[in-house]
């Protein structure tokens, strides 16, 4: 039988090639294949169609695992993220609970004492004292109030809930107050009611 010679997937009888070809392919020191006119074939032009296909399969299925792996890693990342919020969420009501305690026990020994022999002033002055100390525990916390009794109107911040005639002070400046505001960390949490002036 014949030898046969391929070239770009066609089988070729080396009778065919012709001395030409065949020295040339002896003389090739690349250690490639020679093709026509003597150059090197590449393994391009020598893979079949169906490597071609495994190896775009290959290609699919190291995309499809990357893929995998990536949407596994987020959903871990988004797992951890909703753990250590909630772990900050509990630590920081946790830490207000602590400065809050002692309020409260001042609150229960004001309320055991309440009939003792004390006079009004000084109930009233140890209750002044658990208030200071309260606004002082949450302003550690972030709660600021928001002054609003001679400021202008602002609808963003401000909740009117009447108007009223002010010598005092001119249109659209808040002449009272008909609940406090507040803000925590710089964002109103419960605004403020007010009465202007008009």
């Amino acid at each position: 039988m014949a030898k046969k010679h391929k070239k770009n997937a066609t089988e070729i009888p080396i009778e065919e090639l012709g001395d030409t070809a065949i020295d040339e392919q002896k003389n090739d020191t690349t250690g490639e294949p020679a093709g026509k006119e003597g150059k090197a074939v590449t393994a391009d032009d020598t893979t079949p169609a169906i490597e071609e296909n495994a190896s775009d399969e290959t290609k699919l299925a190291d995309l499809n695992n990357r893929y995998l792996r990536l949407m596994a890693e987020y959903d871990n990342f988004r797992k951890r993220t909703i753990r250590e919020k909630s772990d900050i969420i509990r630590t920081a009501t946790e830490d207000l609970m602590k400065e809050l305690l002692p309020i409260l026990d001042n609150l229960d020994r004001a309320t055991e004492h309440r009939n003792n022999e004390q006079s009004y002033e000084d109930y009233v002055k140890g209750i002044s004292l658990i208030e200071d100390q309260l606004r002082a525990a949450l302003a550690r916390a972030g709660l600021e109030y928001i002054e609003v009794v001679g400021k202008p109107f602002d609808p963003a911040i401000h909740d009117a809930v009447m108007q009223i005639e002010s010598e005092e002070h001119d249109s659209g400046i808040i002449a009272g107050e008909a609940e406090k505001g507040y803000m925590l960390s710089g964002k109103v949490i419960r605004h403020p009611k007010v009465v202007v002036s008009k």
